[in-house]
């Protein structure tokens, strides 16, 4: 439940990925996913750069999905959350999280893609807890 705080009081936040200093990845991975949805954000094109940079941080620089276009802030932390992570399992559920974060990708809606971006928020919290 703490960490669901920690992602809320993101969602409301607006600036650059400096914030994403000395915190594990997957909090950096939640948090760019969470900020996805913030109310700051009026261009879906933002929106979908956020997405992206989630996208980055969790596949890392040499998986699927990943595009040097967006920023990754997690560039100075490992290959990746996905290759990073030794539990199959979880390494499958983050996979999901990106599946997600794609189909927002996909939409144009700016409300469709910052709902979206909280569920994959959510998701990625729920993996950190277990």
């Amino acid at each position: 439940m703490k960490a669901l705080g920690f992602v809320s009081a993101f969602v409301l936040c607006s600036g650059t990925a400096a914030w994403a200093v000395d915190l594990g990845v997957e909090k950096i991975a939640t948090q760019i996913t969470a900020r996805s949805a913030s109310r700051n954000v009026q261009k879906i094109e933002d929106v979908h750069q956020r997405m992206q940079s989630a996208i980055n941080c969790l596949v890392g620089p040499k998986g699927e999905g990943f595009s040097a276009a967006a920023p990754n802030p997690c560039a100075a932390s490992g290959n990746g959350l996905i290759p990073d992570t030794d539990d199959a399992g979880k390494k499958q559920e983050y996979q999901t999280a990106v599946e997600k974060l794609k189909t927002g990708l996909a939409t144009n809606d700016r409300g469709a893609a910052m709902q979206i971006a909280l569920e994959a928020a959510d998701l990625i919290v729920s993996i950190n807890d277990q």
